[in-house]
């Protein structure tokens, strides 16, 4: 299961995209009341865009792994408060849950592409 989340359309709005809510913005002591508001902000843009894409709640039965592509000015391990943001706003539409019973890995991957890729895949 693939979707698309696109990045916002200007270069100095995925400049400010890149600095909102890459890991050193958390790093850097972001109020609480902030993070909660980004938290819900990834939240309703990942389900805007699954319900955009026809794809329709229904948990995977198995554990997955799931695969994040990245075309930005963050490092690669800047992407980590972003793709927990996505996984948390997965859960109960394409996850069970994020313990580790229901997902085995995250992976995080650069593309050329002008919109994040985010790959669900249930291993057996």
């Amino acid at each position: 299961m693939r979707f698309k989340i696109p990045y916002p359309p200007t270069k100095a709005g995925k400049a400010q995209w890149a600095k909102d809510y890459g890991l050193n913005a958390y790093y850097a002591g972001k109020h609480w009341s902030k993070r909660k508001k980004d938290a819900e902000f990834w939240h309703a843009l990942v389900r805007s865009e699954l319900r955009k894409q026809g794809i329709k709640p229904r948990p995977f039965r198995e554990a997955v792994i799931i695969s994040f592509w990245w075309n930005d000015r963050l490092d690669i391990d800047n992407h980590a408060a972003m793709g927990k943001m996505i996984v948390d706003a997965l859960k109960g539409v394409l996850l069970q849950d994020d313990t580790k019973k229901y997902v085995k890995g995250v992976g995080h991957l650069f593309h050329d592409e002008d919109y994040i890729l985010v790959e669900v895949t249930e291993i057996k």
